[in-house]
């Protein structure tokens, strides 16, 4: 394979990954020990009401958990792009 080849699927990999870790869902535990679902890091799946009908501090707390997760998957994913777009951008040498 080729350092472009190897480059984009990295690239691939990365973003990927990236994209996986934002879309999977949040949860925690509440007192009681019923898991109370927080949505994905990009809050799809969030129902304020439902989480606050469980506790106030409910949403709180699945605020931070979406802030934290997507503070670390968002550039994962950027470096992913990165790699991809620098994989094809970059010309290849000519061996003339």
């Amino acid at each position: 394979m080729t350092p472009r080849t190897v480059t984009a699927v990295i690239g691939a990999a990365f973003f990927l990954a990236g994209l996986l870790i934002m879309v999977l869902p949040l949860s925690t535990d509440s007192p009681s020990g019923i898991p109370v679902a927080c949505g994905n890091s990009l809050g799809v799946g969030f129902d304020e009401i439902a989480v606050e009908a469980d506790g106030a501090a409910f949403v709180e707390i699945c605020g931070r958990l979406r802030v934290e997760r997507l503070a670390w998957a968002a550039p994962v994913a950027v470096v992913g792009v990165l790699l991809l777009v620098g994989s094809i951008v970059v010309r290849r040498r000519s061996s003339a």
